[in-house]
């Protein structure tokens, strides 16, 4: 952690904060970086900013704006050594309970990629306010959850030139079977994917060998997104976040040359998923 954010910036990896901080989306890949998992580097503004100052299109409070731009700074920094190239990053929503065992709240809060750093404090006011949308609200009244407990953290990582983004269920979504994995998965960034506004390729693998016992074409024509070797690497790197976890996840992923970066881990939460046929 660096000295003098410790109240509103907790970098990933170094967190010294829990969920009530950080929210459940920062917990995930903080989890994820300190087991060793290639995970873009970043940092959460935490539910303590939000507290401070989360009123749409009013100024950023003084300390969060100050530390905001200081770990920008580092942060663009740590790309620029990478990459040679300019910052772009991804903001997103990191609510108290998202992504948890109870409750996902799956594509209900905000997410904006390809943003410029200057462009960071708007998208975290969006991220704020998207705590109050009417599906977000919703979802917590039918999981019993109060809107006055509520808080929303957000994570600033370093963008994931992606060639290609996958979703991956260690168990079968739909059946709830144990023998086998589900993978979608679309070529770039994968938000069109993950918004449910395009269809993605989807490949239904044996857990046991690895093979692909069903195959369904998504948008476009011409090859699988994803060759065997990457089918491979991302089963193998499925299974060991599951394993490490503890119980059956719901991974994203990008990839980039021959390399997978993990998104987001989080406990199956769907029913079919949670105790079925194995």
């Amino acid at each position: 952690m660096r000295s003098g954010q410790r109240a509103v910036i907790e970098w990933l990896g170094e967190a010294s904060s829990g969920d009530d901080a950080i929210g459940g989306k920062g917990a995930s890949l903080d989890r994820l970086i300190r087991l060793g998992y290639r995970v873009p580097p970043g940092f959460c503004v935490t539910t303590a900013a939000f507290r401070a100052g989360s009123d749409a299109g009013a100024a950023l409070d003084p300390e969060l704006a100050e530390a905001l731009s200081a770990a920008l700074d580092l942060l663009e920094g740590m790309i620029a050594g990478a990459t040679g190239g300019p910052a772009r990053l991804a903001v997103r929503s990191s609510a108290i309970g998202e992504d948890g065992t109870d409750a996902s709240f799956a594509g209900l809060h905000e997410t904006e990629l390809d943003v410029a750093p200057a462009d960071v404090p708007a998208a975290i006011q969006r991220c704020w306010a998207s705590l109050w949308s009417a599906p977000a609200i919703a979802y917590r009244a039918r999981r019993g959850l109060a809107d006055g407990d509520a808080a929303m953290a957000v994570v600033v990582q370093a963008l994931v030139p992606a060639d290609a983004a996958a979703v991956v269920f260690t168990r079968h979504p739909v059946t709830g079977r144990e023998d086998q994995l589900v993978i979608t998965a679309a070529r770039g960034l994968g938000d069109a994917m993950v918004a449910g506004t395009m269809t993605p390729d989807t490949f239904v693998i044996d857990r046991a060998t690895g093979a692909v016992v069903e195959l369904t074409p998504g948008e476009g024509s011409g090859e699988p997104v994803l060759d065997a070797g990457e089918l491979s690497g991302l089963v193998e790197l499925s299974l060991a976040v599951e394993g490490d976890y503890g119980r059956a996840v719901d991974i994203e992923a990008a990839l980039t040359g021959h390399d997978w970066y993990l998104l987001q881990a989080r406990p199956i939460t769907t029913g079919a998923a949670m105790g079925a046929p194995r």
